[in-house]
């Protein structure tokens, strides 16, 4: 549970980045997989803005992270729909992406120049977010 813990309120924040202002595109600001990597933070906001858990915990979240979620005695869709009920309003920037064979880190600054490391890995050809702070 101490885990889920950690990953909430940090998703939460993720998500209230939703559409604060508009930043560039990750398209100009990382190339290849880095950009991949980043999209996924942006598909995180945007699941957030549009509140659909459900699409966080299929098209997001590693399937390991899922089942730590479920180990740890919660839902997955019911915890992001929590996170999502809980962010505040705020800025959300990827600052930078490292990517490392077929593991990657996100250095993720939030609004007041909090820093995050998310972490994903690839699955089934795709980045998935297996920890959202770190």
């Amino acid at each position: 549970m101490k885990r889920q813990l950690v990953l909430i309120p940090f998703l939460a924040a993720a998500l209230a980045g939703c559409g604060a202002q508009a930043e560039p595109s990750v398209d100009d600001q990382f190339q290849g997989e880095q950009a991949a990597v980043a999209q996924q933070i942006e598909e995180l906001q945007t699941a957030g803005e549009r509140r659909k858990p459900d699409d966080i915990c299929a098209n997001i979240l590693a399937s390991s992270l899922v089942q730590e979620i479920e180990a740890a005695g919660g839902d997955c869709v019911d915890e992001m729909r929590k996170a999502i009920e809980d962010a505040d309003d705020y800025d959300l920037e990827v600052v930078e992406v490292t990517v490392t064979g077929e593991s990657a880190t996100a250095e993720v600054r939030r609004e007041g120049g909090a820093t995050e490391t998310m972490e994903f890995a690839r699955e089934n050809d795709q980045w998935r977010a297996t920890s959202l702070s770190g």
